[in-house]
This record gives structure tokens, C-alpha cells and sequence, in this order.
């Protein structure tokens, strides 16, 4: 992967100014964190407020939750991630602003990083002909889909996007690298009230160019990730590649914010840090990786183990004294059980005093019980 400096080098002769990465807890009141590179550019995007540069170039840390469930599973979906984006900000019309965003992210792609153009094809709206005719200029093949189209949060501008899309070579699977939105009509009616000058921003997930450049059957083996799950495989007990992928990606989403000053709470953004911590420890004791390890392992390789190892331990303390009522409450009802526990036990144990599922089932297979 190219270094920003040559992500900053290579926009720039298309007219970029680089923009450094804001904080990772939004600005926006509907927003916990950026999630992406595009809504740090909202306000101008939805309602034409002015910004310092007309076209900007940037590498956004971002946060998502709304995949929680799928990280460690798809190889596709992280937590945490850097997401590279560029965007015109009203400045031309609608013919110079898609020749130069999609020519410049192609360029990127095949020229600048290597990625061979015969792996990458785009997807276009069937009546979107000025990108058609752009990717045909270029020699790339086309797929129409008319999903692809885009609305402004307030719904009151809209437009179309185009992919670019990464076929890997080893496995023949898909996965969409580059995403181009144009956002080029007044009102919620696409292809009718056409602005004079138009928007577009971009998003492409460095950890997905990483993987196409290494052709990397997904995120979590290329080089991003993969010592940092190496090394958590080799201190564990339970050999559960998913587990040691989920436990990587909580654990960096979980460095970023406490290196970016955010501390664990009940509410807002720090509630969701208490929530991570709190699930790389009940992992830690099911795959028998002592925390400690865990953390050291983590703050390495995305910040520093010092910054981060104070706030951890502390959290984790907290934790520990409320799971500790659980365990006392989880033995008297074992004690009382010849079986394994039932439903309602579980749901009592949880709800009543916050003792996690996860490791209820730990526990009932330590005593050779399976939970219902």
C-alpha cells in the first residue's frame, strides 16, 4: 500500500488538497462517530456551505456498529477502519467532475498501486451515460444497475453512483472497492431538476486495497491483520479463526478510541468503548488468552500498550466485580440443579445481575453441561 504521501502526491495532480483525519466521534448530533469520509463533508454536500477547498483528498478514521454481528465473519466488515476518500465540493460541472473522480481513483488503482485493471469492472446506473462513457474511454467493463443512486441525509438532493468493483483472482468472489457518488438533482426526483455544478465524494476502505493489491482472500489475511491475529492464535487455547478475528477488530476499535481521549461510560460514544472492552474480555476467557496479553498485543500493533493499558485494566476491574455477584448467584442456582441450567436461569442471571450468556455457557461447560 502506498503511503499517504503518495496518496497526497498522486490527487494533487488532479487538483486535491489533502485534508487530515478528523476525530472519530462526529461532530453531527445524529452521529456517534464518522462513518465514513463523505459525512464529514455533509453540511456542504447537502446544503452548499462553503469550504476552504473545492476539492479534497483525505485517509478518515472511521467507526461503524451497525455490523457489529458480522465482524470476525465476512473478512469484508470492520469496526474500526481508515477509509480513503476524495471529493468535489460544487466546483464544475457534471462532465469534469466525473472525468476527473473517476479518472483519478482508476489511475490510482491500476497505476499507482498495480492492481491489475482485468481484475476490476463498474457498475453504472443504466441512465447515468456520462460515467458510461468515461469507463468506456478508459476500457473498463461496465455493468448497469439501476440502484445505484444516492440521497442526501435530508432528502433534498440526490443523484447516482458508480463502483468500482474487485473480482479476487483466486476466488473468483466480488467485492466493491471504490464507491463514486454524484450528487447532481434538486428535490428527491432523480434526472430532473439538474444542479448547474454538482457534488461527489468517494469512499474506498484501505483495508479492501490492501486485500485486492495482495490478493488476499479477505481483510483479516492481508498484512494489516495478519500478525496481529497470528500472534493471538498462537496465545490461545481454542483454535477458532472467526473468534481471533472478531477479538483483532475489537481490540483496535477499542486502542483508537481510547488513543483518541474517549474513556468508558453508560452513555453515548463511551458506552460503546465500555461495550468493546467488555467483549474482548468475555473472548479472552472463553479462548484462555489472558487479558493483559490481549491488550498489550492490541495497543502494539494499533497505538502504544502504555496509552491504553491503565484504561483497560481499570474497565475491566469494574467488570469484574459485577461479574463476580453473577458468579455467586450462577453457583447457588447450580446447586440446586442436577442438570444444566434452563432458559429462565440464563435469562435471570442476565438481566438480574449482568452475568453474560457467554460466559454462562463457559462456566455450565466446565461442569460438563450443556445450556439449553
Amino acid at each position: 500500500m502506498k503511503s499517504y504521501d503518495e496518496i497526497r502526491r498522486h490527487f494533487g495532480t488532479f487538483g486535491f488538497k489533502w485534508q487530515d483525519s478528523v476525530p472519530i466521534v462526529s461532530s453531527n448530533p445524529k452521529l456517534l462517530f464518522n462513518i465514513s469520509g463523505g459525512v464529514v463533508f455533509e453540511d456542504v454536500i447537502s446544503h452548499g456551505k462553503n469550504h476552504e477547498s473545492s476539492r479534497v483528498v483525505s485517509v478518515q478514521t472511521c467507526l461503524r456498529t451497525d455490523g457489529w454481528e458480522k465482524i470476525g465473519r465476512s473478512g469484508r466488515h470492520h469496526l474500526a477502519f481508515d477509509m480513503l476518500g476524495h471529493f468535489s465540493l460544487y466546483e464544475g460541472k457534471e462532465a469534469e467532475v466525473k472525468d476527473v473522480m473517476i479518472e483519478s481513483a482508476w489511475r490510482y488503482l491500476t497505476a499507482c498501486l498495480g492492481i491489475s485493471s482485468n481484475t476490476l469492472s463498474a457498475t453504472v446506473h443504466p441512465k447515468d451515460a456520462t460515467s458510461q462513457r468515461i469507463w468506456e474511454r478508459l476500457g473498463v467493463r461496465t455493468v448497469s444497475n439501476d440502484g445505484n443512486v444516492t440521497y442526501t441525509p435530508t432528502r433534498n438532493r440526490c443523484g447516482v453512483r458508480t463502483e468500482i468493483v474487485w473480482q479476487n483472482p483466486g476466488t473468483g468472489k466480488s467485492m466493491e472497492l471504490w464507491n463514486l457518488v454524484f450528487t447532481e438533482f434538486q428535490g428527491e426526483v432523480l434526472f430532473e431538476s439538474s444542479l448547474e455544478m454538482i457534488a461527489a465524494d468517494s469512499g474506498a476502505s484501505i483495508d479492501r486495497i490492501v486485500t485486492a493489491i495482495e490478493c488476499s482472500r479477505s481483510d483479516y489475511e492481508n498484512s494489516n491483520w495478519r500478525g496481529v491475529i497470528s500472534t493471538l492464535t498462537e496465545r490461545s487455547k481454542v483454535q477458532d479463526q472467526t473468534t481471533m478475528c472478531r477479538l483483532a477488530d475489537l481490540g483496535k476499535a477499542a486502542v483508537l478510541l481510547v488513543s483518541q481521549g474517549l474513556r468508558p461510560g453508560n452513555k453515548a460514544a463511551d458506552y460503546v468503548l465500555r461495550k468493546l472492552i467488555r467483549e474482548a474480555f468475555i473472548l479472552c476467557q472463553q479462548t484462555s488468552i489472558p487479558f493483559h496479553e490481549f491488550v498489550v498485543i492490541s495497543g502494539n500493533q494499533w497505538s502504544s500498550a502504555e496509552a491504553v493499558q491503565a484504561v483497560f485494566a481499570e474497565e475491566v476491574s469494574k467488570f469484574e466485580k459485577g461479574l463476580e455477584r453473577g458468579r455467586k448467584e450462577y453457583q447457588k442456582l447450580v446447586s440446586r440443579r442436577n442438570g444444566p441450567l434452563t432458559e429462565s436461569d440464563i435469562e435471570y442471571l442476565a438481566s438480574t445481575f449482568g452475568f453474560p450468556k457467554a460466559l454462562i455457557g463457559l462456566e455450565e461447560s466446565r461442569r460438563g453441561k450443556e445450556t439449553l
